[in-house]
């Protein structure tokens, strides 16, 4: 009688079959992702303000080619090969994005993060240094240079000594010979760096405070150059060609358009400072301290319906003016002091005659 064997051998095609059935199932599910019906109407409504932006900043003067670079990022380049053999991985320029505030009309801006990241990224690529533990304004940026061109443009200056509360608005209305590409302030050293769009104006700027000193706020402070230099993108360099500056300018301004406003919507901006905001027949002047800040900040401003209809270009930078030939010291306060009328020196012997004259009295009236 012949037994039943207790293990089955299956046929080669019905063994492959088991075999590839999952990997069927896997290839199948993983082309689709399922999504709830709220979260595809967001995505859709930042598809649809994400276009509005595109068509916004293109209109606002934006050329194609850097709004891809924008969106993009610049292309990856190769390693850098050092001379020991060690590879070191050039950084991605793209940064994380960082969403915009709500708009006025309540919906979230996700086409902004665009500015925002490149913002982030201006933050590290604009300076030719590496990053050290230095807790300041600069964020992640320190003053030790190493640049990674075989030349750095000389522009930017470092000014030492600054008194107690300097603002910004005291650098620039001491700071003349050149317009300002960018400026940044370290209240807590007392140390600020400011950076000239032109190396020529930079390097009259220092001959000039060396000759003459340099005051700030009342106080001769000490101007040198600064180790680690600002460097000026080509992007930027066209746009200051076509007239771009720190400053912007809204002409024919509603008068609904107040500071507050324009602080608040500008407020997200990454290291923009708003120095000031002036209104002038009209017309709203807004004061930054860069200007790739600027830019992004009159990109977003036109792309809000708060500044639709009204025209946001770039004014005059007051740095711009031409150094003084002889200048001057600050004038303090030389208001003399109130003079003290003269008092005549006591007779010493005046005592004596009035005291001889008592006793005079005193026998005159003992004769009586």
């Amino acid at each position: 009688m012949a037994t039943m064997s207790s293990f089955v051998r299956p046929e080669n095609h019905s063994l492959e079959s088991l075999f590839q059935r999952p990997s069927a199932n896997k290839l199948s599910t993983s082309n689709t992702v399922t999504i709830s019906t709220a979260e595809y109407r967001r995505l859709v409504d930042t598809a649809s303000h994400f276009a509005k932006l595109k068509e916004s900043l293109l209109s606002g003067g934006l050329s194609q080619q850097t709004l891809d670079l924008i969106i993009h990022g610049e292309p990856q380049p190769s390693p850098d090969v050092r001379q020991n053999g060690k590879e070191h991985p050039t950084r991605n320029q793209v940064s994380p994005a960082h969403s915009y505030p709500d708009a006025p009309t309540g919906k979230t801006q996700p086409g902004n993060t665009v500015l925002s990241s490149e913002l982030d990224e201006d933050e590290d690529t604009l300076t030719e240094s590496r990053s050290d533990d230095r807790d300041d304004d600069y964020g992640e940026s320190s003053r030790s240079t190493e640049s990674s061109s075989p030349r750095a443009e000389q522009r930017t200056v470092l000014i030492r000594g600054l008194p107690d509360r300097t603002t910004h608005g005291d650098i620039v209305d001491s700071v003349k010979g050149g317009a300002i590409l960018h400026i940044y302030l370290w209240a807590r050293d007392h140390t600020a760096s400011v950076s000239f769009v032109e190396e020529a104006g930079a390097q009259n700027f220092l001959d000039h405070t060396r000759a003459y000193g340099f005051y700030v706020a009342e106080k001769r402070v000490e101007v040198l150059w600064n180790d680690r230099q600002f460097y000026l993108p080509p992007f930027v360099r066209a746009k200051i060609i076509n007239g771009a500056t720190r400053n912007l300018v809204i002409y024919n301004a509603d008068p609904n358009i107040t500071e507050g406003l324009i602080r608040r919507d500008l407020d997200h901006i990454h290291n923009l400072i708003v120095i000031s905001v002036k209104s002038k027949n009209g017309n709203v002047y807004i004061q930054t301290n860069s200007i790739h800040n600027a830019l992004f900040a009159r990109s977003c401003m036109m792309s809000r319906l708060t500044y639709k209809g009204m025209k946001i270009a770039f004014s005059h930078d007051e740095c711009a003016e031409p150094l003084a030939k002889i200048p001057t010291r600050p004038k303090r306060d030389t208001s003399a002091a109130p003079v003290k009328k003269s008092v005549p020196l006591p007779n010493r012997f005046h005592l004596l005659s009035i005291e001889g004259s008592e006793d005079e009295e005193r026998e005159d009236l003992r004769g009586w």
